[in-house]
């Protein structure tokens, strides 16, 4: 018996020519099937690989995008908070408080903060050379664990500053908040900002659009070096660029404190208690 009945010739993938018996046929309408969901396949594949490419190379796009509208921004903020920072004391004007905006005492590796430091030594100059006659300390509150205005005042105390001197705000969450409510808060319509040059040129600004007559003194900057410490440097900057995007963003939606409450008014005490000492002679 013939073993073929019916021979058919059909090329194979790798190029040979073969015969193909009838019960065979199934199996090369499956060749042929298979082939086609591969091709099929492919096309899908190709199609995916060139939108994916696209979404790669907008997403590019709008991140280059968004990395030079955020260094424009940055040295916007620069540019204009300029003309009103000081770093002496002896050229910086008078005003009745100083704003010193919170940071914690401690770094994330249990050291000491020098950011802190330099800015409760800041704040000591201002009021020994008689800059301002009281400091507000404006930092976060939101736990009980977490206390910032504390921790300024205690090491305020610590160097000898008059401790009628040292107002605390608890509710400085953000610098926002901080800056806004000296004024709707402690009803300063003019005011000294406290902190490092980078962060008191970004307080100026919400300050000054925000209707505040701010002006501000630099606490000197931890690292005289950029490769003193590289990756606080680093990380220092890249928070304040996105800060200083959100400032923009802040001032442009008009954002108010998360907390604001009823109005605190600043009194000297020791100049209180010295008028009612000589009223009383």
């Amino acid at each position: 018996m013939e073993w073929y009945t019916r021979a058919t010739q059909n090329r194979m993938p790798h190029g040979l020519w073969v015969q193909v018996p009838p019960s065979a046929q199934i199996l090369k309408n499956d060749f042929f099937l298979n082939n086609c969901y591969i091709l099929i396949m492919k096309n899908s594949y190709q199609k995916t690989k060139i939108w994916l490419w696209k979404a790669i190379l907008i997403a590019l796009i709008l991140l280059l995008a968004f990395i030079i509208i955020s260094l424009i921004i940055y040295y916007y903020i620069s540019n204009y908070s300029k003309e009103f920072i000081y770093s002496e004391t002896d050229s910086i004007p008078s005003n009745k408080a100083g704003l010193v905006l919170g940071t914690s005492p401690v770094t994330t590796t249990g050291s000491l903060n020098l950011f802190f430091i330099n800015r409760m030594t800041a704040t000591k100059e201002l009021l020994d050379a008689k800059k301002i006659d009281y400091a507000i300390v404006s930092g976060d509150n939101r736990t009980v664990a977490y206390n910032e205005p504390k921790y300024m005042r205690n090491y305020l105390l610590k160097l000898n500053v008059d401790e009628n001197a040292i107002v605390p705000d608890y509710a400085g969450r953000r610098t926002l908040d901080s800056v806004l409510r000296s004024n709707k808060v402690f009803n300063q319509d003019e005011i000294t900002i406290i902190s490092q040059k980078f962060h008191n040129e970004r307080a100026v600004f919400i300050a000054r659009k925000n209707g505040i007559n701010a002006i501000a003194y630099n606490a000197e900057y931890p690292f005289e070096k950029f490769t003193d410490n590289i990756y606080v440097n680093i990380k220092t900057f890249l928070r304040e660029i996105l800060a200083r995007d959100l400032a923009v963003y802040d001032v442009l939606t008009n954002k108010k404190p998360a907390i604001l409450g009823s109005q605190i008014k600043i009194e000297n005490e020791k100049i209180e208690g010295m008028r009612r000492l000589i009223l009383e002679d």
